[in-house]
């Protein structure tokens, strides 16, 4: 290597490289060697350095660049080097050339983001630079030629622009009403950004096109898509129309077709036809940017159809409102006013209408008033506006007013505060102390930094935020107020060194107060720069994230608890649904068993078979009833329950069930008031806790159980509404449950217990008993401390009752023959039913729907009892008795139905037999009902 020309052009960059490569004959300054120190320093320096930078010297400005300049050159390199700067940037030289001139006669020259149409890669581009030109002087002082550093700026521009077109277009459709609005704020925006969309048209579903928009989709609409993507698509523009251009020379080339999103559904509200700049030809990131776009206008829209509905609903609530509605024309006339005009102020509302406001107002407010219908009826709508109206009694009261604006009226709702404005008046002296309190209280920390981040200024929320005195931090390195991680890390050195070298640092992070409590900050730190550009500091905004954060945090686990709520809700609608047609099933076989026993011959081994299929078909009843229990749509039979006196009563038989390893223990007040309960239930309930006690400790140990009233305020972490409640804990000292087992444990069919230990629903009984007595059920556990099941009860107003004795189990016997209506759409239920009324001895009449029911019944004037089922097509149980009871009052009537509630009818007391039910249960029913209907 020539050691003179590696002094001339140094370094190992491409274009030093290529500089020494050269033969410079061509130049009409000569060799290298011959140049003067005026280019061959500024030269080395060029070749050094990393920031974008090129030399023009001699008479026409000769080409010299680096290698951060190439890209900016793009095709043209390397063949500019050399040549004269005119023929290099030909198409921007009339831009520049006044400041060239200025260069050449001594003065340097400053652009900031300059646009420039550049041709580097074939075809015209939009680019934006920052440089700026700087004489340099040769020894005899005359200007040799020029220095340029710059820096490209086309992406910050470009983004910024379309990130502003955004923000401008989010607020413009903020304040939109309907679709016209929607329209006319799109068409506001965008007239305001025609360089990267120099013409748009939208259309939205049902809606009349713009005359603009509809000349310009009808001159497209052979080339449009026949369904809008919501993601969208670049096409070619038809040719040989003549386009709208925008901002630029030249029309668009290409466009975008998009689909706006309908929220909710799969269709789309609209389309939106969004022109390109036609240079910025290979921008894919645009396609983006419109779908933030058309997201916005379908955001839009659904507020627009959201408002229109409230619209209609607002119509309903003019007439019941407590709050005073008026609407008023521009001349201060009352064009309607609601009907709590006359409940607030005692005028009757045909007074007020057709007259003027000031009649009714206090003298003193109506200069005030007038004023402000004047700015409502500018578009500038009146938020809490108070004034003063007469009442028929001569008081005043004080009204505070909101409004809106419409067609020219104005359309205002007002709230009566004229107690709470008494309450506050009273308070004055308070609030004014407390204002001069807070007045110097800021939510920000704003302080300012020496260039190598030393504090120099401290403001009140820095003070507040950090706990620093400006006297302990002024002088002080701001790194104190980071992790000790984040210091070992150096990054508030880096922070510093990015806010210096990109102008600003942005970033979320945890930040030490002077205690040394640690709290989330989001911090902005600015370099702030002389009039020559150079850092002299930096200024830091600091806000405390901390409670928003943890308020991010709270919703998240609200959205999950609702989440578990539906679920549950919708497991429980199933579960409800297939126990009530298992309950028809299991009728189905076990009055066909109990009715097959009376006819096999005596046989020990076909009874112990018939007995274990009765077995099993009784414990698919139960298991049924456990999910009905669940679902809340059991029969409860409520009463008022003295819970300690039932544990008292169920205590041996279950100690001696679960065995002396578990020693059971209550501890209950002294007066511990009823509950309103179903007394077999609850002890089903408490049995099902106790064993699920004894399952959680295989090693034996205490279970504790106890009681005791608790009165629920409303907006309780209970749930539970407010009042007087019983709280029945069972406790014991087992393995306990992680969290996600507390959540699932009272889901049905969830079990811990390991196949053929459990069916999965005692808990989600006990939960859903719980619901429907108006309590709730939780359970608190930790792994390796126990577990608390908790059962809340309502406390019963009406005296307490014990357990009634159990009923005799033998069937009654048949005192007359019967003619029975038997109804179920159930062709099994129906037959079984059928065959033990006649087993009974009674004359059966089969109805399989309530309307056939009631064809029969009218031609059948002998019949003595209707039993019916509940739950049938086109007409349930209930309806059927309803046409009944016209047709014949006082009917004896029983309805069997394996659900527990809407099982009442008006005037008139029903015998209910739940399903599955046996052939004794449904002779005691009639013995009942038949005893009644003869008494």
């Amino acid at each position: 290597m020539n050691n003179e020309l590696a002094d001339i052009f140094p370094g190992n960059s491409l274009m030093a490289g290529v500089m020494r490569g050269r033969n410079w004959a061509d130049m009409p300054f000569g060799e290298p060697q011959d140049w003067p120190d005026a280019l061959k320093i500024p030269l080395r320096m060029l070749l050094t350095s990393r920031f974008e930078m090129w030399i023009g010297w001699g008479p026409d400005l000769r080409f010299f660049y680096n290698d951060a300049y190439a890209p900016t050159l793009g095709i043209k390199h390397p063949d500019a080097l050399g040549r004269p700067l005119h023929e290099v940037w030909s198409e921007v030289y009339a831009d520049v050339a006044d400041q060239v001139e200025r260069v050449k006669a001594g003065e340097g020259t400053w652009n900031k983001a300059l646009l420039l149409l550049l041709e580097r890669n074939g075809y015209p581009e939009e680019t934006y630079h920052s440089f700026s030109y700087s004489p340099l002087f040769q020894f005899d002082g005359s200007v040799g030629g020029l220095l340029c550093v710059v820096t490209e700026e086309t992406a910050r521009v470009i983004s910024e622009r379309r990130l502003e077109t955004l923000r401008q277009l989010g607020n413009a459709l903020a304040t939109v009403t309907d679709r016209a609005s929607l329209h006319g704020a799109v068409r506001s925006v965008f007239a305001s950004n025609q360089k990267d969309f120099p013409f748009v048209a939208l259309q939205l579903a049902g809606d009349s096109l713009h005359e603009d928009d509809a000349s310009i989709i009808k001159a497209m609409r052979e080339m449009l898509p026949k369904t809008f993507d919501v993601d969208g698509g670049i096409f070619d523009l038809p040719a040989g129309e003549t386009w709208p251009s925008g901002d630029w020379d030249s029309p668009p080339v290409r466009a975008i077709a998009i689909g706006i999103p309908a929220l909710g559904s799969e269709t789309t509200a609209g389309s939106l036809i969004l022109s390109l700049n036609p240079y910025r030809a290979d921008d894919q990131d645009v396609l983006n940017i419109a779908r933030l776009i058309a997201g916005q206008i379908g955001n839009a829209l659904a507020h627009v159809v959201a408002l229109s509905n409230e619209r209609r609903r607002a119509d309903r609530l003019w007439s019941v409102s407590r709050d005073l509605m008026l609407i008023i024309d521009s001349d201060g006339i009352f064009r309607s006013v609601s009907p709590s005009w006359t409940r607030i102020l005692g005028h009757p509302v045909e007074e007020a209408i057709g007259r003027h406001f000031s009649d009714f107002m206090h003298p003193d407010d109506i200069a005030s008033s007038t004023e402000a219908l004047r700015h409502a009826l500018n578009d500038r709508e009146l938020t809490n506006y108070e004034n003063r109206l007469r009442a028929v009694d001569g008081t005043y009261h004080r009204l505070q007013w909101h409004t809106t604006k419409d067609d020219g009226l104005v359309y205002a709702y007002g709230r009566d505060v004229t107690e709470r404005r008494e309450v506050e008046e009273a308070l004055t002296e308070s609030r004014e102390q407390f204002r001069r309190l807070v007045q110097g209280v800021t939510d920000y920390a704003i302080y300012m930094l020496d260039p190598e981040g030393h504090v120099s200024s401290w403001n009140e929320g820095a003070r507040r935020i950090t706990g620093y005195e400006p006297n302990e931090i002024i002088g002080q390195h701001y790194a104190c107020f980071y992790t000790d991680e984040d210091r070992e890390r150096e990054e508030p050195c880096k922070a510093l060194e990015i806010a210096r070298m990109e102008g600003r640092f942005l970033a979320d992070g945890w930040r030490v107060r002077k205690d040394g409590e640690r709290f989330r900050a989001s911090v902005v730190i600015d370099a702030i720069r002389d009039d020559d550009g150079r850092p002299i500091g930096f200024a830091s905004v600091t806000r405390d994230i901390t409670e928003r954060e943890e308020s991010q945090r709270q919703l998240e686990r609200a959205r999950e608890a609702l989440f578990h709520s539906q679920k549950m809700e919708a497991i429980g609608q199933l579960t409800g649904g297939i126990a009530h047609d298992f309950n028809n099933l299991l009728m189905a076989v076990m009055s066909s068993l109990e009715l097959l026993r009376k006819r096999l011959p005596a046989d020990p081994v076909s009874e112990r078979l018939l007995h274990n299929a009765l077995e099993g078909a009784q414990r698919g009843a139960t298991l049924t009833q456990r999910m009905l229990a669940f679902a809340r749509r059991q029969e409860l039979n409520v009463d008022s329950v003295d819970v300690a006196e039932l544990l008292s009563g169920m205590n041996d038989l279950v100690q001696r069930s679960i065995g002396p390893e578990w020693p059971i223990t209550t501890r209950f007040p002294l007066r511990l008031p009823a509950v309103h309960a179903d007394a077999n239930q609850l002890e089903m309930a408490l049995l099902n806790l106790i064993v699920n006690a004894r399952d959680a400790t295989p090693a034996g140990g205490p279970i504790v159980i106890k009681g005791s009233c608790e009165n629920v305020k409303a907006g309780s972490a209970t749930g539970l509404a407010p009042g007087s409640y019983v709280r029945i804990e069972v406790r014991d000292k087992g393995t306990g449950m992680d969290s996600e087992t507390v959540r699932r444990a009272t889901e049905p069919f969830f079990t811990t217990k390991g196949v053929g230990k459990g069916t999965g629903l005692g808990l989600s009984m006990v939960h859903g008993m719980a619901q429907q007595l108006g309590g709730t059920f939780e359970l608190v556990s930790d792994v390796g401390q126990g577990t608390s099941a908790i059962l809340w009860l309502p406390v019963s107003d009406c005296e307490k009752t014990k357990p009634a004795a159990p009923a005799h189990e033998e069937t009654p016997p048949v005192k007359s023959r019967l003619t029975i209506l038997a109804v179920d759409d159930d062709p099994l239920i129906r037959m079984n039913t059928a065959a033990m009324l006649e087993d009974l001895g009674h004359d059966v009449i089969e109805a399989h729907s309530g309307s056939d029911a009631l064809r029969k019944f009218k031609s059948r004037p002998d019949i003595d009892l209707l039993i019916t089922d509940q739950a049938m097509p086109n007409m349930t149980g209930i309806q059927l008795i309803a046409e009944i009871e016209v047709l014949r009052p006082n009917m004896p009537i029983i309805i069997a139905s394996g659900y527990g509630d809407g099982l009442e009818v008006p005037g008139r007391e029903i015998e209910r037999i739940g399903k599955p039910y046996d052939q004794r249960r449904l002779a005691e029913a009639i013995a009942k009902v038949m005893g009644a209907q003869v008494g």
